[in-house]
């Protein structure tokens, strides 16, 4: 790893450290409540949260996707809030949207994921680079809005998503079982089948990969076992299924859902737009988005592929994805960015430069659900966000782009230096023999 991509060593003391974990939990803690407070947040989400919650409490969550109805999540989440409900229940509190009774369990999850992240971080050691991810994390505009007011769960997909890629070169298993429960929790984490893809493919081809592909399909595939039979015995897998992951594509066919990104009138359409629009007289509009989203991914695999397969390159191939998915293709909402803000937060544990864009894109992602939730989305306010979120996203493939031709020299100088090396030894030997 080159020395620019290291974590700062300026070491603190053990004391000053935990000084400063102590004041970070105190803060998001108190910050998150007094934010949850006073802001309703986004009824409707929140209102359809409670509703299954309730749907679960009456019919069980092995068969609520079968009799219950508008369950569009994945389990986790559902099984969370029936935990949830359950334990506030003994102190007769019954949740209610807009409420602290409701936001409650999205502030334990968001507090419970921070803790989670130090160990994600230890390896950092105690470092202003590893102070500098958990504060971003734990103060961040952007994730304390999404739960405490707007009252969504994006958090957890997103670390659980960051948590895999960081244990996948060293602990395969345990990272097959976190992309599993990443799934299982919000559908966006496929994203990441692009960069495992890659990683396997070129750990086989190094003939590396495969006890590590072997522990990560075992990991995976306990989780998503257990899920199925779970279901199944219930009659509800196909169910579960078809309400977690495929009731909701195509259910909004416009060019975006709030999301400022380039179809928010950068290129000349208006949010409103049909994505069955044709142009060329070829493609939608859709197929267009995915073909530009192609080209990204495509990038993403090439950076991966030509670079040391550690958590760096994992994280920002995977952050650049991530962010591609939420900037190009078409029906994307506000909040898909979340996933590309957590991982741009943790590359800045290996790449000081991201930290820059990395609190730039926490600015743009705050802006972009505050708008939503006040709806307060002017044209040229939003297009200032989309302006900033293009520059991230080509800032993205320079920097990318930049690495990998350093990689290329770097690779260069080592051969010359090994060919000279050997010119030099030939002689020796040669002139010894003489």
């Amino acid at each position: 790893m080159r020395k620019q991509e290291e974590p700062r060593r300026e070491i603190l003391s053990d004391r000053t450290f935990m000084i400063w974990m102590v004041l970070l939990g105190v803060a998001a803690a108190g910050i998150r409540f007094a934010v949850a407070f006073p802001h309703g947040g986004f009824m409707s989400d929140q209102q359809l949260f409670v509703d299954w919650m309730e749907q679960v409490r009456q019919r069980g969550l092995a068969s609520v996707y079968i009799e219950g109805s508008s369950i569009n999540y994945p389990p986790i989440f559902l099984l969370l809030m029936d935990l949830y409900r359950a334990a506030v229940g003994w102190f007769g509190i019954v949740p209610a949207a807009g409420e602290l009774s409701f936001k409650g369990v999205l502030i334990v999850l968001d507090l419970i994921l921070l803790a989670a992240a130090l160990p994600l971080t230890r390896s950092a050691g105690r470092t202003r680079s590893r102070l500098f991810v958990l504060a971003l994390l734990a103060l961040n505009p952007a994730l304390i809005f999404g739960s405490a007011s707007w009252g969504q769960v994006d958090m957890l997909h997103s670390m659980l998503m960051a948590a895999m890629l960081l244990m996948l070169p060293s602990l395969p298993l345990l990272a097959g079982v976190l992309f599993a429960l990443a799934l299982l929790s919000k559908f966006q984490a496929v994203t990441l089948l692009a960069v495992l893809g890659i990683y396997f493919l070129r750990r086989l081809a190094n003939r590396q990969g495969i006890r590590s592909l072997a522990l990560f399909a075992a990991g995976f595939t306990s989780i998503m076992g257990v899920t199925a039979v779970f279901f199944a015995q219930a009659g509800g897998l196909q169910a579960m299924v078809k309400g977690a992951y495929l009731s909701a594509v195509g259910m909004y066919p416009q060019v975006t859902m709030n999301a400022m990104n380039i179809w928010y009138y950068f290129i000349g359409t208006s949010p409103t737009t049909p994505d069955t629009t044709r142009v060329f007289g070829v493609l939608t509009l859709r197929s267009a988005g995915f073909l530009l989203l192609a080209l990204f991914v495509a990038f993403a695999a090439v950076y991966l592929w030509k670079s040391r397969l550690n958590a760096s390159s994992l994280l920002k191939s995977a952050a650049l994805v991530n962010f591609a998915f939420f900037m190009l293709p078409t029906e994307i909402h506000e909040r898909y960015s979340v996933p590309a803000l957590v991982l741009s937060i943790f590359v800045c544990l290996y790449d000081r430069k991201w930290r820059i864009p990395a609190i730039l894109l926490s600015l743009s992602v705050t802006a972009n659900l505050w708008m939503v939730q006040a709806g307060t989305i002017g044209i040229y306010t939003g297009l200032v966000v989309v302006y900033v979120n293009v520059a991230l996203l080509l800032w993205m493939v320079g920097s990318l782009y930049r690495e990998l031709r350093q990689n290329h020299r770097d690779r260069r100088t080592a051969d010359d230096e090994r060919d000279l090396t050997s010119v030099v030894h030939g002689k020796a030997q040669t002139s010894g023999i003489d």
